[in-house]
């Protein structure tokens, strides 16, 4: 379209004109062709039937000549064309997911005084319960507020012990009657109310056999370092029974 000899051409976007020569075009004397950039630098020197339109307007009577010199009509270059589109997905009913909560950032354990108070009233608690026994004898006034909570301030077992025990079978009007005699002894430095005593009967390997013989002792309290020797009787011993031995119910 351009021709050996180049042609006016015009953007159809800014309508600006300019020579365009067509690509490795030789003058023909062997000559390379003048560049673009040539052509413009000339152009400041020599005037172009196009410059010389827009500086020197030719007179009525050369307008026909110039328009002959000016050479083809311009050839408008179309726009670039426009970008193909992708072509759209088919969209469908779109489920939209629920908004999640943040995560809330985890929290480092802080050793606030409020957890050393409830140690302390655990503690505390703990041994008002294990050493009820020596509180209650220290300060004789929280015996009765243990006696009101149902706590027992004694332990039989730890402060009392018994000794000397011997028991015997005879005939009272032709049936057998067994005999059991003890000693108990206060060994702590406090009274001990005196708590209920069972006779246990035990079988050749040492185990216990039923029924066990509950009795209670007139004296209610043992003062420290007291022995009270006592004696107790049975009409009957559980079969197999081979020995006894004295227990305290708490």
């Amino acid at each position: 379209m351009l021709g050996d000899a180049g042609r006016n051409v015009r953007c159809a976007k800014c309508s600006h004109k300019w020579k365009q020569l067509p690509p490795k075009l030789e003058n023909p004397d062997g000559m390379p062709a003048e560049t673009p950039a040539e052509i413009a630098a000339a152009g400041s020197t020599e005037a172009s039937p196009f410059a010389a339109d827009m500086t020197n307007p030719l007179p009525e009577a050369d307008a026909g000549q110039a328009q002959q010199a000016v050479g083809d009509p311009a050839i408008d270059i179309p726009a670039a064309p426009p970008r193909p589109r992708s072509p759209q997905r088919p969209t469908g009913p779109i489920t939209v997911p629920p908004k999640l909560r943040p995560m809330m950032p985890k929290r480092r354990f802080a050793f606030r005084p409020i957890y050393l108070l409830l140690i302390g009233m655990l503690v505390g608690i703990g041994a008002a319960f294990f050493f009820r026994a020596e509180i209650a004898r220290a300060i004789p006034a929280l015996d009765m507020v243990y006696s009101l909570m149902g706590i027992s301030t004694s332990s039989p077992t730890e402060d009392l012990e018994t000794a000397n025990l011997v028991f015997s079978r005879r005939n009272e009007d032709g049936k057998s009657v067994y005999s059991v005699q003890a000693d108990v002894f206060n060994k702590s430095m406090f009274p001990v109310p005196m708590p209920d005593l069972a006779v246990i009967a035990l079988d050749a390997d040492r185990k216990r056999l039923e029924p066990a013989h509950v009795f209670q002792l007139e004296q209610e309290e043992i003062e420290p370092g007291e022995t009270i020797t006592f004696r107790t009787f049975l009409d009957s011993l559980p079969k197999g029974t081979k020995t006894l031995r004295i227990e305290f119910l708490k």
